[in-house]
């Protein structure tokens, strides 16, 4: 008769802690390629982050010179590179500016700051168009030759907040500052003795505008809807356009110094605007026309228009005197107080830009000890089930 063999009495059944161990160093094994995996996938996703917000921080490029029509050129040589979409100042320090070089700077679409008052703009003409429907320019200096400013030039520059121009601009083309919101002030605008139609309509921040003594005529819409609470107008108007003031919700009062009231559509010329309109008392019975809603007139007026009349002339033979040397100065002294504000409020948004750069890299470091840490706590209940069977 055959024995019978014991069952498994030859089999090796491992103890409860060798299993333990086993299983805790798969985990301890796990947890490592999980971390290696976060750091090869983590890692380059932080350092495209970080370039991207370096670069995003935005660049200053500046053009030493070019000749006319080729600012283009000489704007992609300064790029050296860098992506237009990044560069968000521009300094142009000599040059002659035609309409193709104007083009060239509407090119770069996040502009933010536009120095050019080095330059000259080609028979001191700003183009029409020139840079309207800016997303973020916010400070411009003209050429230092510029006496006219063409239609719809910076038309529709919401955050733009401040322009710095030579005392020679004279003339205003229409809605050459429509919708310039941002803007406070007009520079020089007792030298502007012609404007368009709707040039300055809805400049919401206007807080003054003076009109020049020259000026004859106020075209229709040309402040419709502006902040300032008074304007005062000159003794040469002899007409006011339809819709000139209309929507002027903080406009209080009004000086007229003409002895005969211009022509004008006062329902519509001061729509919505309720006010006073104050004239010399002997001319109050020509303003009778003037008379609509809240609108009244008083006849309050006295002496003289205070502004004087620039004299363009002697401006121009003053300018040809100079020697170029101290021209240059003065509108380096300009400019350069122009671009320590702006150094300013650029280290304030580097600072900012920096701050988000760390917080971005401390987030990311924040989410590998985060994982790192849940993993850890599923090992140990791991083990501690282990444990438990």
């Amino acid at each position: 008769m055959a024995k019978s063999k014991k069952s498994g009495s030859n089999t090796y059944t491992p103890t409860p802690q060798k299993k333990n161990r086993g299983l805790a160093f798969k985990i301890i094994m796990v947890i490592l390629a999980v971390a290696l995996a976060a750091g090869i996938i983590i890692m380059p996703i932080e350092s495209s982050l970080r370039a991207y917000a370096e670069e995003a921080e935005g660049r200053s490029v500046t053009v030493e010179a070019f000749d006319t029509g080729k600012l283009a050129d000489a704007v992609s040589e300064a790029a050296n590179g860098t992506d237009y979409n990044f560069i968000t100042k521009i300094c142009v320090m000599s040059g002659t500016l035609d309409a193709s070089d104007w083009s060239a700077l509407n090119a770069i679409p996040n502009l933010e700051y536009v120095e050019l008052a080095k330059t000259d703009t080609e028979d001191g003409i700003i183009p029409d168009n020139a840079l309207p429907y800016r997303n973020q320019l916010r400070f411009i200096s003209l050429p230092k030759n510029t006496v006219e400013i063409g239609d719809s030039a910076f038309n529709s520059n919401r955050k733009l907040e401040k322009i710095s121009m030579p005392n020679t601009v004279a003339k205003v083309g229409s809605h050459a500052f429509e919708a310039c919101e941002a803007l406070a002030e007009m520079p020089n605008s007792v030298g502007i003795t012609s404007f368009g139609e709707g040039a300055f309509k809805d400049c919401k921040s206007f807080e003054s505008f003076t009109v020049s003594p020259e000026v004859t005529e106020i075209p229709a819409n040309a402040f419709g809807k502006c902040g300032f609470s008074e304007i005062i107008i000159g003794p040469s108007v002899t007409s006011v356009g339809d819709g000139a003031f209309a929507d002027c919700n903080n406009l209080t009062d009004i000086y007229v110094y003409a002895e005969n009231a211009p022509s004008v559509n006062a329902s519509s010329a001061f729509m919505n605007v309720g006010g006073t309109v104050h004239v010399y008392p002997d001319s109050t019975e020509s303003y009778t026309a003037w008379e609509y809603n809240n609108l009244k007139i008083t006849g309050d007026l006295d002496g003289e228009y205070p502004v004087e009349a620039p004299e363009a002339a002697e401006v121009t033979e003053a300018a040809e005197a100079e020697d170029p040397s101290e021209t240059e100065t003065a509108v380096t002294e300009e400019t350069s107080a122009e671009t320590e504000q702006t150094e300013q409020t650029e280290a304030a948004e580097t600072a900012e830009t920096s701050a988000q750069q760390s917080g971005i890299s401390v987030g990311i470091v924040i989410v590998i000890v985060a994982m790192a840490v849940v993993i850890a706590v599923l090992a140990t209940i791991l083990v501690m089930k282990s444990k438990k069977s």
